[in-house]
């Protein structure tokens, strides 16, 4: 537009600060989900558990240790208790991720959106950055959030709990726990979207990756009668390097320290793939 013609008006500066490239990517992965209702229903779903163990941490408050024979530590309020509710959000896990994290690289691959979105002052970081966001957030609506949440109603409730364990320490683990592990998790998520461009078949490899790495475990273990199997277990390796944070003893037969190695390996290997797959510039055919 000329700038002589009629409604022409210089740029002005809003004076607003422009979000950072990975916030905003982050920002619209994490809205868009939301509005789906069903899924909004399964992330509030993945709560149940959570109020399942507050009921029984009231019922042992009032039924002394009888509670601890009929559930196990489900009732307890240490460490150990929260990194055993967490372990035992994997199915949710499982599943709230798989549906989140699938697409959010295939789709972009599949509809050429990569070159939209290096044809921005994006880098590689900033874009693998932002989608590893909306995976951990996901990831701490089913597990971080809840612990949070049971941690306030357990010191509320409970006449003897230590505030300094409910209130900051035991926090500070899951929130450690949930930033390593997230982290981890994401990349290697991620990683499977890149390999294709149909969410469908990176949901499959996701489902192997996490149940049939559970089940090479424990096939090995229980008709080879081998413990290292377990060392394959994806899920379950996180959980079992997560036992020295939370005083707990090992999740698996296998040492926490094979199963931190194990991790880092596949985070590595995620992240080579990652710098393989996505590359600054897309030809569009």
């Amino acid at each position: 537009m000329p700038v002589y013609d009629r409604g022409y008006t210089h740029w002005e500066p809003s004076g607003g600060r422009a979000y950072p490239a990975w916030l905003v990517i982050a920002k619209r992965g994490i809205s868009e989900p939301l509005k789906k209702r069903w899924l909004l229903m399964l992330t509030l779903a993945a709560w149940v558990p959570a109020i399942v163990k507050a009921v029984m941490i009231y019922v042992k408050l009032k039924a002394g240790d009888i509670a601890d024979l009929l559930v196990g530590n489900w009732t307890s309020i240490d460490a150990t208790g929260f990194l055993s509710f967490m372990e035992g959000q994997r199915f949710f896990v499982f599943v709230l991720l798989a549906i989140v994290g699938a697409g959010l690289i295939s789709t972009d691959r599949r509809d050429n959106g990569l070159s939209l979105y290096f044809s921005r002052p994006l880098g590689l970081a900033s874009y693998i950055g932002g989608k590893a966001l909306v995976i951990m957030f996901f990831y701490a609506m089913v597990t971080l959030f809840p612990a949070y949440g049971l941690c306030l109603y357990a010191y509320s409730i409970a006449p003897d709990a230590v505030g300094s364990d409910l209130l900051f320490l035991i926090p500070l683990r899951a929130t450690f726990y949930w930033l390593l592990s997230g982290a981890s998790i994401s990349l290697v998520l991620l990683a499977f979207s890149s390999l294709g461009k149909r969410s469908i078949f990176v949901m499959v490899w996701w489902t192997i990756m996490v149940m049939g790495t559970e089940t090479i475990g424990t096939i090995g273990k229980n008709l080879l009668n081998s413990d290292a199997f377990e060392a394959l277990n994806f899920l379950g390796n996180y959980h079992n390097a997560a036992s020295g944070l939370f005083s707990s003893e090992a999740r698996l037969d296998v040492s926490p320290w094979l199963s931190l190695v194990v991790l880092l390996v596949w985070t590595a290997a995620a992240v080579f793939i990652l710098r393989k797959q996505i590359r600054p510039v897309e030809v569009v055919s």
